[in-house]
Formats: structure tokens, C-alpha cells, sequence
């Protein structure tokens, strides 16, 4: 009888000890039901696509004097990196450095604010150049 009761508590001790070493890590509590999951502070505007409202070119630096890169059409999307204050483009002296897809490469250079749909200038969340 003895070695039947110790039997018994040695295999539910191990069955116990097996079962929290199987057991999985408790998860973080779940999100409220109907609420919308915010972008983290490290998601910030510059991660979003823009698009341009009228043809434009992408420039070397940020004045219209320099080279051109690329010609850009009305609604070309871009990717924007970060702003940066040069040459006033119809009022406005922010630029972007953007970047955009052309044929089978990423293309890089500067766009004038003025022809970026994004909201503000600079964009709030564009970290400056």
C-alpha cells in the first residue's frame, strides 16, 4: 500500500512539473473590443505614401537650379524620408527628400513641398533633414 501511495504522489509531482514546463507563456491581455489599434511613435509619417499633386521633377538638392534626377507626374506616390528647408518653391521653402520607383530601381532626390500632398508643411512626424 505504501509503495502504491508513493507511486501515486511521485507520478502526480511529475505530472504536475511536466505540465508547467508544457504550459505556454500567459499572453498580454488582448485589446478592448471596437478599439483601433494606434501606429507606434516609431511608425511615423515619413512611413506613409504620398502622393504628388502635379507633375514636378526630383532634384539633386533642394533648389530648382540643380540637376534633375527624375521628371515625376501628377500623382506619382513617394516615399518621404525627411524634409528640408531650401529654395521657395511658390512660397514655399520646404523640401522632401523623397524617394520613388522608376522602371526597375528606387530613385532618390529632393521635391518641392509645394507639389506633396502631405497636409502640412513639414509634414508633422518628418523628421528634418
Amino acid at each position: 500500500m505504501r509503495i502504491r501511495h508513493a507511486l501515486a504522489t511521485a507520478t502526480t509531482a511529475t505530472t504536475l512539473a511536466l505540465g508547467a514546463l508544457a504550459a505556454p507563456a500567459q499572453a498580454a491581455p488582448a485589446a478592448a473590443p471596437n478599439t483601433v489599434a494606434r501606429p507606434s511613435a516609431a511608425a511615423s509619417a515619413s512611413d506613409d505614401v504620398f502622393y504628388t499633386t502635379q507633375a514636378t521633377k526630383q532634384y539633386t538638392c533642394a533648389k530648382t537650379t540643380c540637376r534633375v534626377k527624375r521628371n515625376l507626374f501628377k500623382g506619382q506616390p513617394l516615399s518621404i524620408s525627411c524634409y528640408y528647408v531650401g529654395q521657395s518653391v511658390s512660397g514655399n521653402k520646404i523640401w522632401y527628400y523623397t524617394t520613388t520607383w522608376q522602371y526597375e530601381y528606387w530613385v532618390d532626390g529632393y521635391t518641392p513641398g509645394q507639389h506633396i500632398n502631405t497636409g502640412a508643411d513639414p509634414r508633422p512626424g518628418v523628421p528634418r533633414c
